[in-house]
């Protein structure tokens, strides 16, 4: 039936051109004053007549059998002023200039296809070049923060790590990151996690982001991002598009002289939050201790104290007192250089476009432990001969990184933890020489960490990677209004990791050895990972006027989509010889993995666009795809989707006055899909790793492979996810478009989500590959713009965007006649990521502090507590804190412009939400949080609580907590009562972007032969609020990936920066 479908399809568009096509014709070609690129889906009509078409994507028109009569050409674009032309010979050169009294907006649909807002029927945001750019961050993503309503989008830390872009929340267990597409070509958007221990999980010690694909795109390259929201804007790239489309569309040449361009900024960086530190108490662990790293001692005296190592034949003196900025003050001032230049010359025929792009950062941890670098190298060129027309570009980039390991740190020591457990009175800043005798490996004053100067040093971690992407896009005009377009793109990664931990032995009799300091074995990790994909897509594409009042157009097309990857992992756990990283050093012989995957997607898909007297259009689409992802014989997936737009001022132009200018009334419905990962369907095997009391065993051993299954049940029935959705909204422009509005309302559905399920032992599983459960998102979008003031010389713009989500996790999955009601996310300790059923997706549940149940008690509900004072915690029952989604962001930017001064500022608002903080746990254990002065540490008695009495029963409970059990009171080690606080907050409040920039007149500045000088004043991230119960991080960050587990929170993670700097802009 869809091949017959589809053959029709193509019939009646060849027909319509057939019947149409004729030898006399009007052919011509429309172009936009302000940046000479075509214009797409522009109206031609002959006055006097019925006939007239549209411009093809190359901003083409052919109009056949026009009569001697007619004289002149209509041509009318939304957002443009019309124009009558003249009929004459030739091809007719049209160039339509801006009406900054209409609407003036251009999108990039699905498949690269540019249409105007106006006719579309779904929710679809665009950012252009200059507001990526502004801030000169160095990445497209980080330009698009609070800036488009219904787009999460968060960055894990230091400059190369990934970040996280969430479209209309979270709607999948396992993948939530939208498709990223460049110039009409998927590209890869894989994340380089040194803790990614494969099939979703993600360990949280000795974790380093590497960052994700789609970071390594060159803002300055870039045209505008397109941000495709609902399931009907995507159903083209079908059963990838379930969390939307990021559309980016590169620069190409215009008509111009041959250009010369460099854009370049320097900024200075330092932290922007440091966990905040209680000032009262000093080192000791109940009592003072020179060899503890915590805070649980004697109340700050001021008083001359011995500290450090016995064994020094001069004993080290400080003060006991608090040491302010300490942890502040660890960190240097760093800085971050982006430059960029690129040349640039095109005529009507042809555009060539040469850029070279370079950021740099060293940033701000001491002895350079987290640099980056990206070179990138791209070439773009296009040409029109004719009917023919191609367009290809190429890019390549090199990245370089050093980074330090965050989390726990199981194979050595981690900076950001031997930081937090550090006494408050012992000030870092004398420690930074780890050879002097008092803080080397001998004498360092705790036996329970390390120097962090040392592990910064010793315990290093690169990365560097060459990646290749880029298309190659043919297209033939068949019979005027009927395109064929070919289009081959490719993605190629080839990353090295490079992740080493030092060997630490101690001198015998020293400091440390007496202490029994545990020693450091030394590890050695060398990885190589490739990414490959390639796409091929052919379509032929149709525009045509029937009459004056109704246009039609179409698409028809086919698509293959490869993707591969692959590592070869060798691990060295032991070193012989100290400082030497090799897999040869090793007291055994390294232990190495290797893994690989094949993934191939073909689909078949169709557009149907009807549109009638420019006010009213309809969208219809429709995708299948075959996955080789899913079982042989059920692999084949239908998508589709169909929107609807309305002008009401142009249906009923009355409604046009002094005080509305233009209003559009949407609506859609799609489903689209998120297929499943590789080796869901079918089993497959990996070595044997044995633990037992005397280490570890490995096989291959003695020659006999000893290959085992994986422990995880395949699904022979297995089934895409599917994301059903519908939406409307509604856009308006009011007072001389002064005012604007845009409000979506959606609601989506997603089932079947991809899970691995615990299973019972005896199935000789562990967990088992499901289809399970219904999740429910819906929810609001607004984005509000005003002018002001708008003068000759002055221009004052603003703008809001609010977005509220509300998520729901209907249902999971049954065993037998019961329904499971909860599914475990993450785990961290004894805090729980949970999907509950009825509760949003992702809530914190931690241990329920035990309370009398027994209703007839006089002490029911109260808290049961243990000898010592301390709450004690159910053995069964949970706690929910909350859920890790905002109840609501948005998005603030103003731009102020006074002849050739700009201000321009962006900041966003994230208000609720949770997330569990690891540094939080550490800073309570070890007695620096700010909550662990209470009362003074003296002695209290938790209220309402009561003591279990050995013969049954309760009493009242006159046990306080006392100075000595202080730190077990607050200690997760001792009591789990405490992990209620270490789920904190996730709300705030940033200034992400301020810019004060400058334009030299041209008048100043041509005869030197420079077309445009900009000098600016950069800050990004300059503020940062905060809810009081989180004084510990930037809510943020994370080291656990850039999706769905992401959401847990952090685990010692490293903190984010603070920049602000200069740049400039030279047009030569």
């Amino acid at each position: 039936m869809k091949r017959k479908l589809m053959f029709l399809m193509t019939f009646l568009f060849i027909g319509i051109g057939l019947v149409t096509a004729q030898t006399s014709r009007v052919t011509g070609l429309v172009t936009s004053e302000e940046d000479g690129q075509p214009v797409v889906g522009a109206s031609v009509l002959v006055n006097g007549t019925s006939l007239g078409t549209i411009t093809d994507i190359d901003g083409k028109f052919t109009i056949s059998n026009v009569p001697s009569s007619a004289k002149t050409l209509r041509i009318s674009y939304v957002g443009m002023i019309s124009q009558d032309i003249t009929i004459k010979p030739g091809i007719i050169k049209v160039v339509l200039k801006s009406d900054a009294k209409a609407l003036d907006e251009v999108v990039v649909t699905a498949l690269g296809i540019k249409r105007s807002e106006k006719i579309l029927g779904y929710a679809a945001s665009t950012v252009k070049n200059d507001d990526l750019v502004a801030a000169k961050s160095g990445s497209v993503m980080s330009g698009l923060s609070g800036k488009i309503a219904g787009v999460s989008i968060s960055n894990s830390g230091t400059a190369g790590s990934s970040q996280k872009v969430i479209v209309r929340g979270y709607s999948s267990f396992a993948s939530n990151q939208p498709l990223y597409v460049i110039d009409g070509v998927p590209m890869s958007n894989n994340t380089s996690l040194s803790n990614d221990l494969g099939n979703g999980v993600i360990d949280a010690s000795d974790a380093v982001d590497f960052g994700n694909g789609a970071n390594d795109v060159n803002p300055d390259d870039v045209e505008s991002v397109t941000i495709l929201k609902g399931a009907s804007a995507t159903a083209l790239y079908g059963s990838r598009a379930a969390n939307g489309v990021v559309m980016i569309t590169t620069k190409r040449a215009k008509q111009e002289k041959l250009t010369v361009s460099y854009d370049g900024s320097f900024m200075a960086s330092n932290v922007l939050r440091v966990p905040q530190e209680q000032d009262k108490f000093g080192q000791g662990w109940g009592i003072w201790d020179a060899a503890e790293n915590g805070s649980w001692g004697p109340a700050l005296d001021g008083r001359l104290n011995e500290w450090g190592s016995y064994n020094l034949s001069t004993p080290m003196k400080k003060n006991f007192s608090f040491v302010k900025d300490n942890l502040r003050n660890f960190y240097t001032t760093g800085f971050e250089m982006n430059n960029n230049v690129s040349v640039r010359t095109g005529n009507e025929k042809m555009g060539l476009i040469l850029s070279y792009g370079n950021t740099s950062s060293n940033g701000i941890l001491p002895n350079n432990a987290d640099k980056y670098e990206r070179n990138t190298f791209s070439f773009r060129g296009n040409m029109n001969f004719g009917k023919f027309s191609a367009d290809a570009s190429i890019t390549y980039i090199r990245k370089d990184m050093t980074k330090a390991a965050a989390g726990q740190g199981k194979a050595g020591a981690t900076m950001q933890q031997e930081l937090i457990q550090h006494p408050v009175d012992i000030d870092y800043s004398v420690m930074k020489d780890y050879n002097d005798e008092r803080f080397d490996a001998d004498n360092y004053y705790t036996w329970y960490a390390q120097n962090p100067y040392w592990v910064l040093d010793n315990n290093k971690n690169n990365y560097q990677d060459d990646r290749i992407y880029g298309k190659l896009e043919l297209s033939y005009e068949i019979i005027p209004g009927l395109k064929a377009v070919g289009r081959l793109g490719g993605d190629f990664t080839n990353s090295r990791q490079k992740l080493r931990t030092a060997k630490m032995t101690y001198a015998d009799n020293s400091y440390s050895a007496d202490g029994g300091k545990s020693e450091e074995k030394g590890t050695y990790t060398e990885r190589t990972d490739n990414y490959d994909q390639i796409d091929a897509t052919v379509f032929m594409n149709a525009n045509y006027n029937i009459g004056q009042d109704i246009t039609l157009g179409g698409t028809l097309g086919w698509n293959l989509n490869q993707r591969k990857s692959s590592y070869l992992k060798s691990y060295l756990e032991g070193l012989f010889t100290e400082g030497w990283y090799n897999l040869q050093n090793g007291i055994d012989k390294p232990v190495s993995t290797n893994y690989m995957d094949l993934r191939r997607t073909i689909g078949a898909f169709a557009q149907v666009e009807f549109g009638y007297k420019n006010f009213w259009f309809v969208n219809l689409s429709g995708r299948n795809d075959w996955s080789s992802t899913l079982p042989i014989n059920n692999n084949s997936f239908f998508y589709g989707g169909i929107n609807t737009s309305l002008i009401l001022t142009d249906m009923i132009p009355s409604l046009k006055n002094n005080v509305l200018d233009f209003m559009k009334v949407r609506a859609a419905w799609g489903q689209t899909g998120n297929d499943a990962d590789v080796y869901r369907t079918l089993a497959y095997y990996i070595p044997t790793h044995i633990s037992g009391g005397f280490g570890y065993l490995d096989t291959p051993l003695n020659g006999a492979l000893g290959l085992s299954e994986y422990n995880r049940q395949p699904n022979n029935n297995l089934k895409p996810e599917k994301t059903s959705e519908w939406e409307v909204g509604l856009t308006a422009n009011f007072f001389n478009n002064r005012i604007g509005i845009d409000l979506a309302y959606y609601d989506k559905l997603t089932k079947n989500q991809i899970i691995s399920a615990d299973v019972a032992p005896e199935t000789r599983y562990t967990t088992a590959v499901r289809n399970v459960g219904e999740i429910s998102n819906k929810g609001i979008e607004l984005a509000l713009n005003f002018t002001p003031i708008r003068t000759k010389e002055v221009e004052w713009d603003l703008g809001i965007t609010f977005s509220k989500n509300w998520s729901k996790v209907k249902k999971l999955w049954n065993e037998g006649d019961k329904p499971v009601t909860e599914y475990v996310l993450q785990t961290a300790y004894s805090a729980n990521f949970v999907a509950k059923v009825g509760e949003p997706l992702g809530i914190f549940q931690v241990p329920a502090i035990a309370t009398v149940q027994d209703e007839n008690s006089p002490y029911y509900g109260k808290t049961i507590v243990d000898a010592n004072g301390i709450p004690t915690t159910s053995n069964s029952e949970m706690k929910t804190i909350g859920s890790s989604a905002p109840d609501f962001n948005m998005g603030f930017s103003t731009r102020l412009s006074y002849k050739g001064f700009t201000l321009s500022a962006v900041a966003d608002w994230r208000k609720g939400g949770y997330m569990y903080s690891y540094t939080a746990q550490l800073m309570h254990f070890v007695g620096n949080t700010t909550r662990s002065v209470f009362n003074n540490r003296d002695p209290f008695v938790v209220p309402n609580s009561v003591i279990a009495l050995p013969g049954g029963g309760y009493a009242e409970n006159n046990n306080p907590v006392t100075s000595d059990n202080m730190s077990s009171y607050y200690s997760d080690s001792y009591s789990r009562s405490q992990f209620e606080n270490f789920i904190i907050p996730k709300g705030y409040v940033k200034l992400r972007e301020l810019v004060l920039s400058y334009s030299l007149p041209k008048a100043w500045i041509s005869k030197l032969g420079i077309q445009q000088l900009d000098l600016s004043f950069i800050g990004r991230n300059l503020f940062m609020w905060t809810p009081k119960a989180n004084n510990y991080v930037d809510p943020e960050i994370t080291n656990y990936g850039n999706d769905i587990t992401s959401e847990l929170g952090e685990f010692a993670a490293l903190p984010s920066t603070r920049n602000i700097g200069g740049g400039i802009k030279v047009v030569f």
